[in-house]
């Protein structure tokens, strides 16, 4: 098996490419979620689970047991100025609740989470199933309602907003899953945090990698050769064993590397692990 490692340049090309898709696309590209097939039914009001009311607008949320449909509905003056449903049997929450569990803080609805100055409204969407997906939606209230950004976080559990200066800046925690599959099953997917902040821009505005906030200091020459160590012998197990894939261990430790802003370690990291003629 280690022997595979001696394709790694090409690994490498093709890990850098995608790098390179994640960081331009990554914000904008969305799973593909389908509509309630009785949209009229699944936002009636017997189905009605949540309603939180911000300013002018209230939301709700609605959930039809029986078929698995989810409505979340806008109102303005009492007219519906937005609506959506999605199927899978997944359901909307309102806002951002606390969760103790996760260390998810709570963020009082109308927060302007953004930096632009006008309140927004948090709401999220979890389609359920095995894994995947989660979603959240960042509507901005004033001076003109409309959906500002919609951040497809995928099988990130949780994903959310925090303040993590303590200054009224949010920044959206999540994690990237640019690589699931990656040579190997889901489960071991290689996967890595990310976090991003809003910024205006040439586009229009949008959620952005924060790379200040996902920089780490490089690893000690102790920490450097303990992790070699570790890896080569994970490797040699793998060996052992006949295992068909490379083993989702060795990309996790290069993909720490890349994204904590160490892309040059990253390879350092490749080449020194191996291959050497022990794995031939």
């Amino acid at each position: 098996m280690f022997g595979r490692l001696c394709s790694l340049a090409g690994a490498r090309q093709v890990l850098v490419a995608v790098l390179v898709v994640m960081a331009l696309l990554a914000p904008a590209v969305v799973a593909a979620q389908f509509p309630a097939d009785d949209p009229a039914t699944a936002c009636s009001r017997e189905h009605l689970k949540d309603s939180a009311k911000v300013g002018q607008f209230v939301f709700r949320s609605y959930k039809n047991t029986a078929d698995g449909d989810a409505c979340l509905q806008v109102l303005h003056d009492g007219r519906i100025i937005f609506r959506r449903t999605l199927g899978n049997d997944g359901h909307y929450t309102l806002g951002q609740p606390a969760d103790k569990k996760w260390k998810v803080p709570a963020i009082a609805n109308g927060t302007d989470i953004t930096g632009r100055g006008p309140p927004d409204m948090i709401v999220s969407f979890y389609t359920g199933g095995a894994h995947c997906c989660l979603l959240h939606y960042v509507f901005e209230l004033e001076p003109e309602f409309r959906l500002l950004a919609t951040l497809d976080a995928r099988d990130s559990w949780p994903a959310y907003f925090a303040d993590l200066d303590h200054d009224q800046h949010y920044y959206y925690l999540a994690e990237d899953w640019t690589f699931a599959y990656w040579w190997m099953s889901f489960a071991g997917s290689p996967y890595h945090s990310i976090v991003l902040h809003y910024a205006d821009d040439s586009k229009g505005g949008g959620f952005h990698l924060a790379m200040d906030k996902m920089q780490a200091r490089a690893p000690t020459q102790v920490e450097w050769q303990t992790a070699l160590g570790d890896m080569r012998g994970k490797l040699q197990l793998d060996k052992e064993k006949m295992f068909n894939d490379l083993p989702d261990v060795l990309w996790q430790e290069v993909l720490g590397l890349i994204y904590t802003g160490h892309s040059d370690l990253a390879w350092k990291f490749l080449d020194e692990v191996g291959p050497s003629p022990d794995y031939s």
